[in-house]
Parts: structure tokens; sequence; C-alpha cells
């Protein structure tokens, strides 16, 4: 097929034909290099079809263009506003075009990443804890904040999350749903959905109207870890949907990143299993950008050894307004909770003077009034968000 400028009637038929389910990948593809122009499908016979196209192919093709008439795309995508690229389109985001089974088109509400800004995408589990949701929320406002582009799949738990955190400090991100783009899934997430359109996009390979369904989620994925430059797992057991997008994103050469965590905690089996294989270890938002940015100015992985005994450089900081006593006690929280009696085993062990059991307690009530510190539960005391 010729890919020069495409007429307005070759983009309608690659519409239409993506919106055919397995028709957006390497089928279409296939399908469409075998024509002289897309809008040639339109008018191709029963006999034509089947020397093209295999009889499940062949079946799906005849039954969409019986139920969903190209018209029909076409006034779905106008009444949602939506925006149809095609692969043959120079808008098409470059990150995509080398992919193993690049889509053939993308359905677009709000805008594409640019390709001239570096994209993380940040995923994790959906029933994340309060670890994963500090990982989340610190590494996706410090992304925004620099004007680094968060892509995530817009599911509950890391991934609306960080993009949420990302919005909030001013930046953009963009969601690639499991569905059509006027599908908003999870519906938990409508509020998220809307901030995404405004700053940022939603983006799929699904046609209008499609619902979310299982199977959809693992293809999708390609293009979460596809438009990204580089893949942090938050959170993540050891068998989960997280891993599978891993795969992907090592088979499209992205750099992979894991957040480490407990041993004894099974949402980290994933991201322990991940380093233990070789992953980028993720230590704090500064630590990672520095040597994203070294990657994609040197456009591969730095050999530096260097890189195996970095320091923690976390963004640690004492609220102010905090006199000695407090500011101690403060940087001694966590967001994991702790009990009243590890944390004065745990300052006394690191200190001169002796803090009694009761003086810390006295100094997290006044934590907790000035909104620094909660108590999780009875004598558990944990850092604010």
């Amino acid at each position: 097929m010729n890919n020069s400028l495409l007429a307005a009637e070759d983009y309608s038929a690659l519409a239409w034909l993506c919106s055919i389910k397995n028709f957006n990948g390497k089928l279409g593809m296939r399908f469409i290099n075998s024509l002289s122009s897309p809008k040639e499908i339109m008018n191709l016979t029963d006999s034509q079809l089947k020397e093209i196209l295999t009889p499940a192919a062949l079946t799906a093709f005849i039954k969409a263009k019986k139920e969903k008439p190209s018209e029909l795309v076409q006034e779905a995508l106008l009444q949602h506003n939506t925006t149809f690229i095609s692969y043959y389109d120079s808008t098409y985001p470059e990150h995509l075009k080398n992919i193993p089974d690049a889509p053939l088109g993308l359905f677009v509400r709000g805008k594409l990443p640019s390709d001239a800004a570096p994209s993380v995408a940040i995923i994790g589990a959906r029933n994340c804890s309060e670890y994963g949701i500090h990982i989340a929320t610190e590494l996706g406002k410090y992304l925004g904040s620099i004007g680094i582009q968060v892509i995530s799949g817009m599911a509950c738990g890391i991934d609306g999350i960080s993009q949420r955190a990302a919005i909030n400090a001013g930046g953009t991100s963009y969601g690639v749903l499991g569905s059509g783009v006027d599908v908003c899934y999870p519906p938990s997430n409508k509020n998220l959905y809307e901030a995404l359109l405004s700053s940022g996009g939603i983006i799929s390979t699904y046609g209008m109207g499609e619902p979310a369904i299982a199977s959809n989620f693992p293809p999708r994925n390609r293009i979460v870890s596809g438009l990204a430059d580089a893949i942090v797992v938050v959170e993540a057991r050891q068998k989960s949907g997280t891993i599978i997008t891993v795969d992907m994103a090592l088979e499209q050469g992205r750099e992979v990143y894991a957040v480490p965590g407990r041993i004894t905690d099974r949402l980290s089996d994933g991201c322990n299993g991940l380093i233990g294989q070789g992953a980028n270890v993720y230590l704090s938002p500064e630590i990672f950008v520095t040597e994203l940015m070294e990657y994609l100015s040197n456009n591969s992985v730095s050999q530096n050894k260097e890189r195996l005994h970095r320091t923690f450089e976390g963004t640690e900081h004492v609220p102010a307004g905090l006199d000695e006593e407090q500011a101690y006690i403060y940087s001694q929280l966590s967001i994991t909770p702790l009990s009243v009696e590890s944390i004065c085993d745990k300052i006394n062990s690191h200190s001169e003077s002796n803090y009694s059991y009761s003086q810390v307690s006295m100094i997290l009530m006044q934590l907790m009034l000035d909104n620094h510190a909660k108590q999780v539960s009875q004598g558990y005391f944990a850092k604010v968000l």
C-alpha cells in the first residue's frame, strides 16, 4: 500500500476496520498492505475476501459490515469527540511504530503523548498497600511537576493514584483503556477519566462502545509499555497482569524499574522477583529521573558500575513549625504503622537521650493535632502522606 497522505475515504475505511475485534494489529496490517488503498476493503467481494482472510476473520468481517457499517463508526467518533489516528498518519506516536504487533490505528479522546517529552509508565496492584500508595503518589507528583508524561491504564490502585498525582502537580497523563474510549472503566474512576481528557488523553485500540472485558487487557498492556520510555512497577503479586506488562516492555526494549519491598509482603513478590531477574531498583524519584535522562541521552543502558552502589536520596523533609523534639520524632515515623514501643526502641537506640513511652505518646498526639501523623490503629502511628 502507498504510505503517502491518505484520502478521507481511506481514513474512514481504516477506522472502520480497526473497530472490528482482532483487526487492529498484525491481521489488519497484513490485510491493508495487500491492497493498493484502504478504501478498497469496502468493495471487496466475498470470494476476494476468502483469498485474503482466514475463515474466522472472514466471519467477523462480514458480521461487522452488516451490524456496524462505516457510517455508524464515523457518527460515534463525532458524537464522542474522538480522533482516529492511523499508523500511516504523521501524528502516530513514534514510540509505537516499531513495537511487535503495532496497532494499525488508535482511537483518541484528548491528546496523544508528545514524542518530544519523556514518558514513564507507572503500573502496579489494584489492591495496593499504604506503602504502594505513598510511592505512586510521590513518583506521579514528581514526574508531573517536571514535565515527564505519566502513562498508565486508569485502573484502581497504583495506576489511577499515580495519574491523579501527576495531574494534581500540573503535569500530563494518558490513560490506555481496555475498552472503547467512550467507556469509562472502572466507573469509579469517572473523575480521573474527565481529568485525563483535560490534562492529557484517553487512548484505545478498541472501537467505540467496546466493553471492558478480561481478554482486552493483555493486548492493551502492550500499548501502555509501548508509549513509555521506562516502566516503574510499584507493587505486584508474583503472578499478575502487571508482570505480563513487564514481559511486553522487555520485548519492546523498554527500561524496567521495580520498587523493592519486604520479603514477607505478597504485594512485593512480583517486584522483588523482577529485581532478582535484573530489573533496575527504584530508590527515589530523583535517582530514577537522573538515570532515565542518562539512559535517554545515551540511548542505551548505562554500564557504569557505580549504579550498583547508589545511595538513597529520598525527598524526606521536616514540616515547618515543629520544635526540635517534634521534628526528631516525626523523622522516625514511616508510612508503615509503628507502635509507640517500637518508636521508643528505635530512637533510644540511636540517641544519647532516653525518651519515655509517655513522652513519645504526647509528642505523637501533638503531631496528630497538627496533621503530621495519624493513628492507624490503637497504639500504632504512621506519617500523614
